[in-house]
């Protein structure tokens, strides 16, 4: 694994890459709150037969937030993001993205599409915001809004904070199916220290920015400017939300003739619970 901080043309961001820089490239977004080593198990499962290039997104990691809010809208995370994998590689490449990056994957793609050979989502760009939040009001659940989900991050982000780091390492733990080493090596990435403080690396207007992009510019708004070179992997727990996840996934199916796959005891965190199956699935559609 290597890490790599770039700084170039006013352009800032830490990036972990894995495998031969003469492989095929995949560029790997992570979700909303998680860093470039969330892909971290799957770095090292593909390193022999890909050149992954993983990137913190502005706000997450060591990448710096944007200064203006309106800066995380679609629009220039797109742009943003082109001229970070410009400085990187020439070559068109294939694109791995999970929850929010999977809604920035689609956005890019509809933008760049010569330079994306092929993309997988993990659970994400399907989900959309306003139907969301209709169908959870009608469940009578607290997340109904923009501004209720914006208040949740907020408080999520801002106030996660333990005296040691290993306070942080065992709350991680409980909310996983599953533990290695390599992902306590990425939920490390997800701490800084604050005046002896262990608190959360994204900040809460990062995540007000991320998810009012996502409300502003959802992904069904683009539906028809997609190729059918995408593959999605939905989860399937918790089965509280089966009813409102596949009416939403039925939506893009049936609006992108993309290919979908349910993936059996698999949450948000499709990669991390089911590793070696996602690995099986990127073998067989990233060629």
């Amino acid at each position: 694994m290597k890490e790599v901080y770039m700084n170039k043309e006013g352009i800032e961001a830490r990036i972990h890459q894995w495998g031969n820089t003469r492989n095929p490239i995949i560029v790997c977004l992570h979700g909303l709150g998680s860093t470039s080593l969330s892909f971290i198990e799957l770095g090292y499962l593909l390193k022999n037969e890909y050149h992954i290039i993983s990137i913190d997104l502005p706000g997450h990691g060591k990448t710096p937030g944007f200064l203006k809010e309106e800066d995380y809208e679609m629009p220039n995370m797109t742009r943003w993001i082109d001229k970070v994998v410009s400085h990187i590689t020439d070559n068109s490449f294939y694109i791995l993205a999970h929850s929010w990056g999977a809604d920035i994957a689609l956005h890019y793609i509809a933008a760049y599409s010569s330079k994306v050979m092929k993309t997988m989502l993990l659970d994400g760009g399907y989900y959309i915001k306003t139907d969301l939040y209709d169908y959870r009001a009608s469940k009578s659940e607290k997340i109904d809004s923009l501004q209720s989900e914006i208040d949740y991050y907020i408080r999520d982000f801002d106030e996660y904070c333990f005296d040691t780091l290993q306070e942080h390492i065992e709350v991680e733990k409980n909310n996983y199916n599953r533990w290695s080493y390599l992902l306590e090596e990425a939920s490390r990435d997800l701490i800084r220290v604050e005046m002896g403080k262990y608190e959360y690396h994204a900040k809460g207007s990062t995540a007000r920015g991320a998810i009012k992009s996502m409300y502003l510019y959802p992904p069904n708004s683009i539906y028809d400017n997609l190729p059918n070179s995408i593959y999605l992997l939905q989860s399937t727990l918790p089965e509280s939300m089966s009813e409102i996840r596949e009416i939403l996934v039925d939506k893009f199916k049936s609006s992108t003739g993309s290919k979908v796959k349910r993936i059996d005891g698999a949450t948000h965190m499709i990669h991390w619970d089911k590793p070696n199956q996602v690995v099986e699935e990127i073998l067989c559609w990233f060629k």
